[in-house]
């Protein structure tokens, strides 16, 4: 029985079959469903009145050629992916209109993991504010691929510091770090808080995923002065095809500042490929 599911949502281009594609290889890996998920802008929104009623005239086109655009648009995203879907039964794509933000982080809820490709976790994309908000206010779990599929059967770190958001990161990973070949938990000892300290401690990680049968290793990063820097070093020298990590920042008048070491996880291209979680 597929028991979970990988939401893609798409931008209404040619980069979705692309994403799609990635999307159902992981989804054979871990015995996911897809869901594919179009949201476009509500074209009442464009409405405008005035008092003599020629603007809302006006405003009446702009909404009807909107509407015709939203068609020809959803039309487009069918036709890509119609032999996707036909190919894969575990493949489906729906569309919603309104405020993308708003109807994204609503269908998010009952999925597993949100995937995003590369440049729009960079912020070179038009749903890239769209990522920002679902990982940052919604809490949903976002996975990022960057490396072949099959690296995923390979080695995986968990950076953990015992933080509501690498726990969050720990438990959405749990059916990529059972399809992992090797797990390892590795922590910046001077980047533990002295307050609760021993609840950060790796090995009780490392005691909940035997518990799901799953067997983990612990390596302790010390003298470490840049965080980011060295969990990649440490991604590169066990060339580990996935990074499980916690997302932390802060919105700043709707404008999302991630932390030093998260921007520094989100903005590489060279890393493997990251599930992170605020």
């Amino acid at each position: 029985m597929t028991r979970a599911e990988i939401l893609v949502p798409l931008r209404g281009d040619n980069s979705d079959v692309a994403l799609l594609e990635q999307g159902l290889a992981i989804a054979e890996l871990i015995d996911a469903k897809v869901g594919g998920v179009l949201i476009q802008a509500d074209p009442t929104d464009l409405l405008a009145w005035s008092a003599d009623g020629a603007f809302a005239s006006m405003s009446a086109n702009l909404v009807d050629s909107a509407r015709q655009g939203n068609e020809e648009a959803w039309k487009l995203v069918q036709d890509r992916v119609d032999t996707l879907a036909t190919t894969h039964t575990n493949l489906s794509v729906e569309r919603f209109i309104g405020l993308q933000d708003r109807l994204l982080s609503r269908r998010a809820v009952l999925s597993d993991v949100v995937m995003f490709a590369c440049e729009t976790v960079r912020g070179k994309s038009t749903i890239s504010p769209v990522f920002e908000g679902l990982l940052m206010d919604a809490h949903a779990p976002v996975f990022i691929p960057r490396s072949p599929v099959s690296s995923l059967t390979g080695a995986a770190l968990i950076a953990w510091d015992g933080s509501v958001e690498a726990g969050r990161a720990a438990k959405a990973a749990l059916p990529f770090l059972k399809a992992a070949r090797q797990v390892t938990i590795i922590q910046s000892v001077g980047a533990i808080e002295d307050e609760g300290k021993p609840l950060s401690e790796p090995a009780r990680l490392q005691d909940w995923l035997g518990r799901q049968e799953i067997k983990a290793d612990i390596e302790r990063m010390e003298g470490v002065h840049d965080a980011g820097s060295a969990i990649l070093a440490a991604c590169a020298s066990h060339q580990a095809g996935l990074l499980v990590a916690g997302a932390y920042g802060h919105s700043r008048a709707r404008e999302f500042v991630f932390g030093g070491v998260t921007r520094t996880l989100l903005r590489t291209v060279t890393s493997p490929s990251l599930l992170i979680c605020h």
